[in-house]
C-alpha cells in the first residue's frame, strides 16, 4: 500500500512539473513570435557618402533615415593598412524588433592614430542619435550581431 501511495505521489508531482513547464514555455512563445514588420534596412553610397535607408519587403516605400553624425564620426569602413576602403561597408545596420530604432557601427577619427569604434542608435526619423558602446583605439571594430 505504501508503494502505491508513493508511486501516485511521484506521478502527481511529475505531471504538475510537466504542466508548469508547458505553461512557462507557452508564455515565452509570445515574445519570439512577434509579427514581422515587413521592413528591410540597408545602406547605399550616394556621392561617396554612406546613407541608411528602409523599404518594404517588395522594395516599395523607400525612405532615407536622415542621420547627422558628429563631425569626426563616420560609418565604419574596412581598414586595410592605413587606408580606409569606402566600398567595404562594415556599419552592420540593424533594425530594432519593434521597428522604431536603427543601430549601426561607426569609427571616430578614422585617419588619426587614436581612432576608435562605436555603436550608435537613433530613431527612424534620424532623431535621438545616441552612442551606445565605444571601444578603445587600436582594438578590433565592434560588430553588431543582432538586435533583439
Amino acid at each position: 500500500m505504501k508503494n502505491l501511495l508513493r508511486t501516485s505521489l511521484y506521478l502527481t508531482v511529475f505531471a504538475l512539473a510537466g504542466i508548469l513547464f508547458q505553461i512557462s514555455c507557452s508564455a515565452d512563445s509570445n515574445v519570439t513570435n512577434a509579427a514581422p514588420l515587413g521592413k528591410i534596412v540597408y545602406t547605399k553610397s550616394v556621392n561617396n557618402q554612406l546613407q541608411i535607408w528602409t523599404c518594404s519587403y517588395d522594395g516599395s516605400n523607400q525612405a532615407q533615415i536622415p542621420i547627422t553624425l558628429p563631425t569626426n564620426v563616420s560609418y565604419n569602413y574596412y581598414l586595410c593598412g592605413s587606408t580606409w576602403i569606402g566600398g567595404a561597408d562594415l556599419s552592420h545596420v540593424k533594425l530594432s524588433p519593434d521597428g522604431q530604432k536603427v543601430f549601426f557601427a561607426t569609427v571616430t577619427d578614422p585617419f588619426q592614430a587614436n581612432y576608435h569604434f562605436s555603436i550608435y542608435s537613433c530613431d527612424l526619423s534620424g532623431n535621438n542619435l545616441t552612442e551606445i558602446l565605444t571601444q578603445a583605439s587600436g582594438e578590433e571594430p565592434l560588430v553588431i550581431g543582432g538586435v533583439y
